[in-house]
């Protein structure tokens, strides 16, 4: 039975049929992203897995699907195999820590990839796109379609300061002591995008392609920065946080937001991805922060980005890590240890980002982490935090 919607399974199997009168000189691989460890499904690892074909996708004209299931299929013709399996050996690379890329490589039991010759392999090759087919979503909404460049441009001439400062939100952060006290960290100043987009872009994913996005977000630094009225809270001023990109930092607006608050001192918070995409532009930035007093966090890491940066040599002063209960689990077999990644990190240089329980409290303390920022801090923390210290807070 033919599904009653476009997936992208149905795509494949679409493709796959196609090919079978045109087998010769075409391969395919299927990178089997599903059976990795819950620690490794996070969707963004999905995507970066998905972009380190783009270099295929623009010299061989490689088809490229991401499964529902998180599988990445890749077919093409004339590739040489050193080049697909230099794709695949970057893979093995960045899920290393998970036993299954070790489980016989390139052998017959193979668990991380399976390739198909489609002169040889087709029927398999055809067997397996129908069963994803059968395995796949029995009936899903499409997704919202993506922006097109003119709409990117539509979206960016509505960001007046009139529309984007009542979506300008703050979020504070606590350190807690070893006598459970708590104080102020800092606060977070952030465009509140989940509301913003339904009124500047209804019925779109304005995130589905990645530089559109950008230039969005870029033209929203802007706005966040002329938005910000004061940085004060609770009647004390913090140091603050703000989520940037690195072209932002590198602007005038960025300078112009310095002299309006010379007092303040200032954390820019950069997304993991974006400082490994442009290095040279992320060390110009951190530089720049750090000659003016201020500081460089990398934001948003997951328990393998953890060991990303703790191998990596970045000029940053801190690290937001993002809780989930995969945090707290015990490693499996061959996976490796968050917590060891912590204390590589230094704990005193991470805070433990949406924290949703207690639960996520009790873990970062015994990792030697303080600082701590989510929904269980805005309800049992910051109030208490926000005592003057005169009153039993800190």
């Amino acid at each position: 039975m033919q599904p009653e919607f476009v997936t992208p399974e149905s795509l494949l199997l679409d493709t796959a049929e196609r090919l079978g009168r045109v087998r010769a000189g075409r391969v395919a691989v299927r990178v089997r992203l599903s059976r990795v460890g819950a620690a490794f499904r996070d969707p963004a690892y999905g995507r970066i897995a998905a972009r380190m074909f783009d270099g295929l996708v623009a010299q061989y004209r490689c088809q490229v699907f991401m499964l529902t299931d998180g599988d990445i299929v890749a077919t093409g013709k004339d590739i040489p195999f050193g080049d697909l399996d230099a794709v695949v050996y970057k893979l093995r690379t960045l899920f290393d820590a998970d036993p299954l890329v070790h489980h016989d490589p390139y052998g017959p039991d193979d668990r991380f990839c399976a390739w198909y010759d489609l002169e040889t392999d087709y029927d398999a090759f055809l067997a397996m796109a129908a069963d994803a087919v059968s395995r796949g979503p029995a009936r899903r909404p499409p997704p919202p379609p993506a922006i097109a460049p003119a709409e990117a441009e539509r979206i960016v001439g509505l960001l007046s300061d009139e529309v984007v400062r009542p979506f300008i939100a703050a979020q504070a952060a606590v350190t807690v002591g070893a006598d459970k006290s708590a104080r102020l960290a800092f606060q977070e100043i952030f465009v509140s995008l989940t509301e913003l987009a339904p009124r500047i872009a209804p019925g779109r994913d304005i995130a589905r392609d990645r530089w559109l996005f950008q230039y969005i977000c870029d033209a929203l630094d802007a706005r966040l920065l002329a938005g910000i009225q004061g940085l004060t809270l609770f009647g004390r001023e913090l140091p603050v946080n703000l989520n940037l990109g690195i072209a932002t930092v590198l602007s005038p607006a960025f300078g112009g937001f310095l002299r309006r608050f010379p007092q303040a001192r200032v954390t820019v918070e950069f997304q993991t991805i974006d400082a490994f995409a442009d290095l040279p532009g992320f060390r110009r930035a951190a530089d720049l922060l750090h000659e003016a007093g201020h500081r460089a966090m990398i934001d948003g890491l997951t328990p393998l980005g953890l060991w990303m940066l703790a191998e990596a040599d970045l000029p940053v002063d801190g690290f937001k890590l993002i809780w989930s209960d995969d945090l707290a689990a015990p490693p499996r077999g061959g996976e490796r240890d968050p917590a060891a990644a912590v204390r590589e990190l230094g704990p005193e240089r991470i805070v433990l980002g949406r924290c949703g329980s207690a639960a996520a409290i009790d873990w970062g303390l015994r990792q030697g982490i303080s600082t701590f920022q989510g929904h269980f801090v805005d309800a049992a923390l910051i109030g208490r935090a926000a005592e003057p210290a005169t009153a039993g807070g800190a």
